[in-house]
């Protein structure tokens, strides 16, 4: 059941991503269990259990940042100050120091998706690092249909990282019509990397 949950969300999703207003995160829609889902980017990080009500009422919510507004250049020297050029494609890891090092391997293994290529940075990584690194709030639900749609696209090939957010979603849509599945999907929640 889960393989085809995946295969499902995978092969019917899409995130809008033309902007009405700068700051529009617009819309995410994908099949589940064979019913059409379209949420805002808000309401999908509430299915993904990312936000509470309480937390999108707040008046701090509207500043999240949804969109990388610099070079990731930018955010590269200031992981790595003595660095030549950024290149998404050749940056290693290993010129990051070693807490930074952790933390791009647990994204690469989790948020990211790119288990096969924990050595490079690339520029979600980038971004994300200088994030922490700086105390920069942005909208993690905006990337995370960016990394799930990154999945999907027709050219990618290699395995398919989907970490806990199938799960997620078909608990907040009410798609376990049974004990077993329930279980077994939290189990799959549990493991995925």
């Amino acid at each position: 059941m889960y393989l085809e949950l995946i295969l499902e969300l995978c092969s019917t999703f899409h995130l809008q991503t033309v902007m009405i207003e700068l700051d529009d995160p617009g819309t995410v829609q994908f099949g589940l269990d064979g019913f059409v889902c379209q949420l805002s980017v808000l309401e999908f990080g509430v299915a993904l259990g990312l936000y509470i009500e309480k937390f999108i009422g707040d008046d701090d919510f509207s500043a999240l940042h949804f969109h990388i507004h610099y070079s990731p250049s930018k955010y590269w020297m200031a992981l790595v100050p003595a660095s030549a050029t950024y290149d998404p494609s050749r940056s290693n890891a290993i010129a990051l120091s070693p807490s930074l090092r952790y933390l791009h391997a647990i994204l690469a293994h989790t948020l990211t998706g790119q288990r096969e290529s924990t050595g490079i940075v690339n520029t979600h990584d980038a971004y994300f690092l200088w994030s922490m690194m700086h105390g920069h709030i942005f909208d993690i639900a905006y990337f995370i249909a960016l990394a799930i749609r990154h999945q999907t696209e027709r050219h990618r090939k290699g395995a398919i990282c989907m970490g806990p957010y199938v799960p997620c979603l078909t608990r907040y849509f009410g798609l376990l019509n049974t004990a077993a599945q329930s279980s077994l999907l939290t189990l799959i929640d549990q493991i995925s990397p």
